[in-house]
């Protein structure tokens, strides 16, 4: 069909049975959700490391980071009131190990929030985890309408404009699935409100995603 990109696996490790999404997780073992995760990001694009994409294969995705499958009262999307102990023991290494042992195409932010600051803002998940101590060198995809919820959902912007900021800003590369926030930055730079090497930074993500895709 010509897809060389999907939305799994998820990763999540499930620490509340009244979360709406558990079934979508491999169970709540850090241990055991690394090596299902690490099978089927292999299974997807091939083993091991690569620089290309290998033929009849899919770039895989990990979602979603982080602290998805411990929300508050179990709301889907709620705040996960989780130390950094406790995302460093648990939650991180179903991720970590990917990266890790995998080329992993892309990585997801979650829809919650941790310690006040959303998935799609956290510069600290994405600029000194992610990519800081762990390498990752992909491309970062938003959740479904995961950059417009910071104004809509979690009140940290006060409309999509800022919320393409703040997301642009925390390292989110693509917005899916419309990309209605996104497109307000191209006036946004004319304005001076962002800087363009940001844009630049994005853009040469994807670029560099579709090159080992094989798609140039």
């Amino acid at each position: 069909r010509g897809v060389f990109y999907v939305l799994s696996p998820v990763v999540d490790i499930a620490r509340d049975p009244r979360w709406g999404r558990i079934e979508e997780t491999f169970g709540e073992d850090p241990y055991l959700v690394s090596e299902m995760g690490v099978a089927a990001v292999e299974g997807l694009q091939g083993p091991g490391k690569f620089e290309r994409l290998p033929p009849n294969h899919v770039f895989a995705t990990l979602k979603h980071f982080t602290g998805h499958g411990q929300p508050d009262s179990g709301t889907n999307a709620g705040p996960s009131e989780a130390s950094e102990r406790e995302l460093r023991e648990n939650f991180f290494p179903p991720f970590r190990a990917v990266i890790e042992r995998t080329s992993v195409g892309a990585v997801m932010p979650s829809y919650n929030e941790i310690d006040g600051v959303p998935s799609h803002s956290n510069t600290w998940l994405r600029g000194k985890v992610l990519r800081g101590e762990w390498g990752f060198d992909g491309l970062i995809s938003s959740d479904y309408n995961g950059v417009d919820q910071l104004a809509s959902l979690h009140h940290v912007a006060a409309d999509n404009a800022e919320a393409a900021r703040m997301a642009l800003l925390a390292g989110v590369d693509s917005e899916l699935p419309e990309g209605e926030a996104y497109a307000t930055l191209a006036g946004q730079v004319d304005a001076g409100k962002v800087d363009p090497a940001l844009i630049d930074r994005a853009c040469a993500r994807v670029l560099t995603f579709k090159m080992r895709a094989g798609l140039f």
